[in-house]
């Protein structure tokens, strides 16, 4: 693994870039000399040529700007300000065969036969995003409450109406999301809603509440993760393996994601996407968070993010 970009607590509620240097944390603009480089936002919008640049460092360089042992150093979300959060959903083949078998209906067509496109959906950005370690209150509002691990995409420059083969090339970096999700019927299956109705399902309350975007623990960048569809991820609750499948069951893949978001609206550098979670949701064996548990979201490569809920 090259230098994963990350986000670190500087004191007085200051939020700054680092980057991860074996077992230590450096600040970022100290490397590059460029006080702009403290925001993650900066440095991600000058990604192209500061990558070639961190390819260049040395040990004497690095020595000047150390921060600290990571195990010393308090991470924030690795999230730039003004981003969006897009999730995709229902984009694992053997989550969507679990969930079938659970409700004892037939799987559903492969989306392609039908001519279906990727279907995502918005999170708010500031109530939602939860940084590495947090400790996020479950919703008051809701009893069934989920956990998703999913391989993150980060994007590192404009991208409007860009083709699947070059999608890719707009990509920053990986990072690791927890889509903590609601999963009562009522929010799920809206009561007194008829059925067929496009107003049916409650995403801002199954999907919106606060704390529910766990992002991080850092940014690896894309060259170190030359194909995103082979990746392992995992999660655990109270060292339960719940989760344990590969990015190669997406159904739609992370290129085929932002190149269809592209042609909506034009994907800024920071934005995130968030590309589907595989089999072992507790939907799928009506087993949900308790208070007090943790959850650790893991992706080869890229680490391994903790949240606990109260």
């Amino acid at each position: 693994m090259g230098y994963p970009l990350l986000s670190y607590r500087a004191g007085a509620g200051e939020v700054r870039t680092g980057l991860l240097w074996g077992d230590d944390v450096h600040d970022f603009a100290t490397i590059t000399g460029t006080a702009g480089h403290a925001n993650l936002g900066k440095v991600l919008a000058d990604w192209n040529v500061l990558e070639l640049e961190l390819a260049r460092l040395t040990p004497g360089v690095a020595s000047k700007s150390r921060i600290g042992a990571l195990a010393d150093v308090s991470l924030a979300a690795p999230v730039a300000e003004g981003i969006a959060i897009y999730c995709a959903a229902a984009n694992f083949k053997d989550h969507m065969m679990a969930m079938a078998a659970k409700l004892g209906i037939p799987p559903e067509p492969d989306p392609r036969e039908l001519n279906v496109k990727p279907y995502h959906f918005l999170k708010p950005t500031r109530q939602t995003i939860a940084a590495p370690g947090a400790v996020v209150a479950l919703p008051t509002y809701a009893s069934n409450i989920d956990w998703e691990v999913e391989l993150v995409a980060v994007i590192g420059k404009p991208a409007r109406q860009v083709g699947v083969g070059e999608a890719l090339d707009y990509v920053a970096g990986y990072t690791i999301g927890n889509d903590i999700s609601v999963r009562d019927r009522s929010f799920m299956k809206r009561p007194n809603v008829p059925d067929g109705s496009l107003f049916k399902t409650d995403f801002l309350g199954m999907k919106g509440f606060d704390g529910s975007c766990p992002i991080g623990p850092w940014i690896v960048p894309a060259r170190d993760i030359p194909d995103p569809q082979k990746l392992q991820m995992k999660l655990w609750v109270d060292d339960r393996l719940k989760q344990d499948s590969s990015t190669s069951q997406m159904i739609f893949s992370v290129a085929e994601q932002i190149s269809h978001l592209s042609t909506y609206a034009t994907l800024l550098p920071g934005d995130l996407v968030l590309t589907g979670t595989p089999a072992g949701t507790g939907a799928e064996s009506d087993t949900f968070l308790k208070p007090g548990q943790t959850m650790r979201a893991w992706v080869e490569h890229i680490g391994e993010l903790r949240t606990s809920v109260a």
